[in-house]
């Protein structure tokens, strides 16, 4: 009889991998490239949580995987970031399918994404009002400098974690800036540092990480706190929101192109500065408010009339 059961049949009644295992052994059939350390980063968060990692590939339901979402949109993070997730996953259960670990994947809904989900900018009093809420008493008073490092250089907060000593640089002419070797884009890229960031790295030692390292489930709680104090609990308000900010005014208060901010920013794509770019409605106030200044001499009917 044992000769009659389908294959697939077969080995789904026999053990099957653990999730953990299940990535570790077919992540580079699944990913490439960069795309490849990302999926990998994010099998970790999943491996991570309530111990998916050790959980045999056919136990999972999609409550699990439901499960999981919520704790990352608990953690700040918004629809489109946990859909990327959800992609990840998705390529998981069917590479588990095709290897026969597997019947069928579970069908986890994806989250909505609306069309005012992308991340906004911090304004000048929601900057300092942020500040101010980490003082020298707060347990996470370290994120105050987190904070000024990341509105005022636009860097993610992975980057500033590589920050080190020897990573901190000055230049003949005075100047300061930060060497970042490992970026997203795979690029080398070197960031100014102005005198606020430089004080709040010297708070840090130079080296945010030694702050960071252990403190992780510390930082997305006080952040979750300082926003629901602060930003009215807005949960399109996170950390990342800081580079958006840094962007923003250096096109609108500083009138940089697109071009210099994306060099800034580590951008390969102006496309993709574009998009980080939000435009201030008192910078659109302003512009309006020229043509009554009449910058340009007469205007046409004036000269018209003249001749």
């Amino acid at each position: 009889m044992a000769n009659l059961i389908n294959p697939n049949l077969k080995s789904f009644f026999t053990s099957t991998p653990t999730f953990a295992e299940f990535v570790d052994t077919q992540a580079t059939l699944l990913w490439h490239g960069d795309h490849l350390k990302r999926s990998v980063q994010k099998a970790k968060i999943f491996s991570g949580f309530d111990e998916y990692g050790g959980r045999q590939l056919k136990s999972f339901k999609p409550d699990c995987i439901h499960a999981f979402f919520d704790h990352l949109a608990a953690k700040g993070l918004n629809g489109n970031t946990i859909n990327h997730y959800a992609a990840m996953l998705t390529k998981v259960f069917k590479q588990a399918v095709r290897n026969t670990h597997i019947m069928t994947a579970p069908q986890f809904t994806w989250r909505e994404v609306r069309g005012n989900q992308r991340p906004l900018y911090y304004t000048n009093t929601q900057l300092a009002a942020m500040e101010s809420h980490f003082d020298e008493y707060h347990p996470a008073w370290w994120l105050r400098h987190f904070i000024i490092i990341g509105a005022e250089t636009g860097m993610r907060l992975g980057e500033i974690l590589t920050l080190k000593p020897a990573a901190i640089t000055s230049g003949d002419d005075g100047s300061t800036w930060a060497h970042l070797t490992k970026t997203k884009n795979g690029d080398e890229r070197f960031v100014p540092l102005n005198i606020r960031v430089q004080k709040a790295l010297a708070a840090l030692d130079n080296e945010p990480m030694r702050h960071h390292r252990g403190n992780e489930h510390l930082f997305y709680r006080c952040w979750a706190e300082m926003r629901t104090k602060v930003l009215q609990g807005d949960k399109r308000y996170v950390f990342h929101t800081l580079r958006h900010t840094a962007a923003t005014v250096m096109a609108n208060d500083f009138h940089a192109n697109t071009a210099i901010i994306g060099m800034l920013l580590g951008h390969k794509c102006e496309k993709t500065t574009a998009k980080y770019i939000k435009t201030k409605p008192e910078a659109l106030q302003a512009l309006v408010a020229r043509f009554g200044q009449k910058p340009f001499g007469n205007t046409l009917e004036e000269k018209g009339a003249s001749q």
